[in-house]
């Protein structure tokens, strides 16, 4: 919520939306935007049929499907309005369930289902749908059935979006040519899937309909959503992002009189290894953003560990891949620093010793602590071992510990 609104009437805020959207200063669209006028002159009318979909989206939406921007989409229909559609395109699987659920009750010597176990049936619904409900442009839109007929599909198959790009062949301003063989393989390789999913439906509506479900609902305003939703509403009234968190106070723990302290423990190595199973796992599911950012023969600049070497248990016991993506220093480079990728302990590493540079310093930088070791000076003071925590050189360390305090103080006075 803007606050400069807060003292003007609803009628002058809503005019000032409006002048908005019509300077195309907010990222929403509307038959008043600069964009929506440029296109209905350029078509040559003035009569525009905008859905809302098209209005809730910024006038640079680009379609997740076809990957036409607006200017792209529109054209005249044959009653010369210019078409700005955008509409949601959902799985009909939820409407699937909805109907077999009814169906079923009515199957019932006497209907025992309720309005929870109708709730139940549509929660579950949202499993079986293969995507999620997307803005795409109206001709996408009309291309899914269209293709569904051309290829003999399902009744109640559906194409998502990704996969509407695969067949469709869009042009600016006209209604989309489709690939029948493309969508045709695409339903084939999904056809076996589908028939499972539709197994799935009948069972979870029998049993929302024999009102044998699980389901226990809260009142809304007792979910836990709700409750932070509603609190970060009220952050957001006030224009204070952030603040929430400091309500309950500051949790950082005491720093220790000894500054060093937290390297002088001994991290052991475990006695077994990441089975393979356990590294395809992390590599595909828990962890495939970090594993697949780096190839299979990198190793770390820093502690020169393999891929696999790296990976370790978490603190919640689960085997772990972790990157650390940031910048470190680097004189010579512009602006003295140099990004670099090393594992996610000589990460924590350089961060750990970075803060504890920082607090012999007395130094006011509260974060990034990093940014004052080099990639070269963590594999000085770095004691590696292979699915575990780091060591330290802790002679080393203390070599290193007060050159980065020279190095922070001369940095802070030239930043002063």
């Amino acid at each position: 919520m803007d606050l400069e609104n807060l003292d003007i009437s609803p009628d002058e805020a809503r005019q000032r939306f409006f002048e908005r959207v019509s300077s195309g200063s907010i990222a929403l669209d509307g038959v008043m935007s600069p964009l929506t006028r440029e296109l209905a002159g350029r078509f040559g009318t003035e009569s525009v049929d905008m859905t809302f979909g098209w209005a809730c989206t910024p006038t640079d939406w680009v379609c997740p499907a076809c990957g036409r921007g607006k200017p792209e989409i529109v054209r005249l229909n044959t009653n010369g309005h210019l078409m700005c559609r955008l509409v949601e395109h959902h799985d009909h699987m939820k409407d699937l369930v909805k109907d077999e659920f009814e169906r079923q009750c009515k199957l019932q010597k006497t209907i025992v289902a309720d309005e929870f176990a109708k709730r139940f049936a549509t929660r579950a619904s949202q499993m079986i749908s293969a995507y999620d409900n997307a803005i795409i442009c109206d001709d996408c839109n009309a291309a899914d059935p269209k293709a569904k007929g051309a290829v003999g599909t399902h009744r109640d198959f559906s194409y998502s979006p990704q996969e509407i790009r695969r067949f469709v062949r869009p042009r600016p301003n006209v209604p989309h040519e489709i690939d029948v063989e493309e969508a045709a393989s695409i339903w084939q390789a999904n056809e076996e899937t589908f028939a499972l999913r539709l197994k799935i439906v009948e069972r979870i509506a029998g049993i929302a309909a024999t009102n044998t479900h699980w389901y226990q609902e809260l009142p809304y305003g007792q979910r836990a959503e709700t409750v932070y939703r509603q609190a970060e509403y009220l952050q957001g009234q006030y224009r204070v992002p952030g603040a929430l968190y400091e309500l309950t106070g500051d949790k950082r723990r005491p720093p220790s009189p000894d500054a060093s302290a937290w390297r002088r423990v001994k991290h052991k190595r475990p006695r077994v290894g990441p089975r393979p199973e356990d590294v395809g796992y992390l590599a595909k599911v828990s962890f495939g953003r970090h594993w697949s950012a780096v190839t299979e023969s990198w190793r770390c600049p820093a502690c020169d560990r393999t891929k696999l070497e790296t990976v370790r248990k978490s603190n919640k016991g689960d085997w772990a891949f972790l990157l650390s993506d940031r910048s470190f220093y680097a004189p010579g480079e512009r602006c003295g620093s140099k990004r670099a990728v090393v594992c996610g302990d000589c990460g924590r590493l350089a961060s750990d010793l970075g803060r504890e540079a920082c607090l012999v310093a007395e130094a006011a930088t509260e974060s990034n602590y990093a940014q004052f070791l080099s990639v070269s000076e963590i594999a000085l003071v770095v004691l590696p071992q292979p699915h575990a925590r780091h060591n330290v050189k802790n002679e080393a360390a203390d070599d290193l510990v007060m050159d980065l305090v020279e190095r922070i103080t001369l940095l802070e006075q030239q930043g002063d």
